[in-house]
Parts: structure tokens; C-alpha cells; sequence
């Protein structure tokens, strides 16, 4: 909204409030967990955490950005959510916060949803020490079924057998039949 418009605004009914002025904050006042001003920033720190990881090398595919910004928006509310929470318990004086309270309530059911959604995707991207784990042992499975692949035609060229038998020259240059002869 320009300088002009904001001057010639009138309210379509009585008690209509005006717009927001660009910038505004008012979303962002309590938690800040549904506002994106306040989430990318934390996202995007944690992104460039795993990124930067060594041990987490194979985030660094294309394919698994959006997951990756999924869970770190996740982890991003669960901290705002904590932060929130942890005030609200401060202020009430029993460590917990104001379980009447619908806003404080309501907090507590978002940080259970994104926590849930954090721990999913730590899970599913290998961030978490168990799928960390299982994940080191499938690279690892992958890696000596490769080499008895290798080491079982060495040994079927050493007993003569023609493995690229049916397999032209050109194949794989086009790369449309997957290098196996078809015609």
C-alpha cells in the first residue's frame, strides 16, 4: 500500500480496522511459528548445518532439498515453539505455563505436530544417529555387491565367456536402451 492509499482508505463498515502496514509483525507477536519471517531464517541455518556436514554428504543431492527444507521448517517451529512455551512457564511460575490459556494450549499442540514432523524427517534424511546408521550399512551392502558383481565377471572372462556378448559398440551413447542391445 502506497503513502497516497493509505491516506485515502475509508472502512467498508463501522469498526472495520485498516490494513496492515507493510512489514507488520502482528502475526509474528506470540510464537512466530506459522510466520515465515521468523521460521527461513532458522531453516535456513539448519540447512546450511547438514550442508556443510560431512556426515551428512548425501543431503547434498538436488532431489533431497525439499525434504531437507521440510524437516529443518519443522525444527525451526520446534524451537520457536520451546522459546515461547519456555516464557510462558517462566511467567506463570510453575515451569509448565497457563494451561488455560487457548494460546499457550495451542502451542503445546503445534510444538507435539512439529516435533513429530522434525523427528520424521531427521529419520528419513539420516540425521538422527540410528538412520545414520542404517543408512552407512546400505552404502555399505551396495558397495561389496558391486564388487562381487565385478569380481564374478572377471572370473567368467577368465573362463572365457563373452560378458558383453550381445552388446554393441555404440551402445549407451544415446543412452536410450540402457546399453543393451535390443534390435
Amino acid at each position: 500500500m502506497t503513502v497516497q492509499e493509505s491516506t485515502s482508505w475509508v472502512p467498508a463498515f463501522p469498526g472495520q480496522r485498516p490494513p496492515f502496514a507493510k512489514g507488520n509483525e502482528l502475526a509474528a507477536t506470540y510464537h512466530g511459528a506459522y510466520s515465515p519471517r521468523k521460521v527461513d531464517p532458522l531453516a535456513a541455518e539448519l540447512v546450511a548445518v547438514v550442508l556443510n556436514d560431512p556426515q551428512a554428504s548425501h543431503a547434498h543431492a538436488a532431489h533431497h532439498r525439499p525434504a531437507l527444507w521440510a524437516w529443518a521448517r519443522a525444527e525451526a517451529q520446534v524451537q520457536l515453539l520451546t522459546d515461547y512455551i519456555a516464557v510462558k512457564a517462566e511467567a506463570a511460575g510453575d515451569g509448565i505455563g497457563d494451561l488455560d490459556d487457548d494460546r499457550v494450549k495451542a502451542a503445546y499442540l503445534l510444538l507435539h505436530r512439529a516435533e513429530a514432523r522434525a523427528l520424521s524427517g531427521r529419520a528419513r534424511l539420516g540425521l538422527d544417529p540410528l538412520s545414520q546408521a542404517r543408512l552407512g550399512r546400505d552404502r555399505a551392502a551396495a558397495g561389496v555387491d558391486m564388487a562381487q558383481l565385478m569380481a564374478q565377471l572377471h572370473r567368467l572372462e577368465l573362463q572365457g565367456v563373452d560378458v558383453l556378448a550381445g552388446v554393441s559398440e555404440t551402445d549407451g551413447d544415446d543412452g536410450e536402451d540402457g546399453g543393451v542391445d535390443v534390435g
